[in-house]
């Protein structure tokens, strides 16, 4: 994230981000394993709550409330700006609403493939450290200057 992209003083603490990632890809995951589109949902919901408003991110609260203060994980943070994690999660989440809306209506390999999708750029992100969400983010700007 360089630093043209940064906000001044801003700070993005990467294991809440990790956390978030590694939760997405474990409710996802069970829900293709147990056949379950309503914790696709869940995820959704969590997903786009959190990005319209970051204090109702239940996984990363899980992270700030819980695992942090018991000392479970330690924080990573950076300054960077929050900004591209937000639109990615934002992005994830949307598709999720695909996914959950192509599940309930019965177009199950639409649903679960949008749900995959969504399990393997997080995995992606959590296991390579590249945002894809971030990435289009940047584009985005990148083509908004020009």
């Amino acid at each position: 994230m360089g630093s043209m992209n940064q906000v001044i003083g801003e700070r993005v603490d990467r294991t809440a981000l990790r956390v978030n990632q590694a939760l997405i890809i474990v409710f996802l995951t069970a829900a293709f394993l147990l056949d379950s589109p309503w914790l696709v949902v869940f995820v959704a919901v969590v997903m786009v709550l959190g990005t319209i408003t970051p204090a109702l991110a239940l996984f990363q609260r899980l992270y700030r409330d819980v695992l942090k203060p018991a000392s479970v994980l330690k924080p990573d943070v950076h300054a960077e700006a929050a900004a591209p994690h937000r639109f990615a999660q934002g992005m994830g989440g949307t598709v999720l609403v695909g996914a959950s809306v192509a599940l309930l209506a019965g177009a199950l390999a639409v649903g679960w493939a949008l749900a995959i999708l969504v399990i393997v750029l997080a995995a992606v992100n959590l296991f390579f450290g590249f945002c894809a969400g971030c990435f289009v983010f940047f584009q985005l700007q990148r083509l908004r200057r020009s």
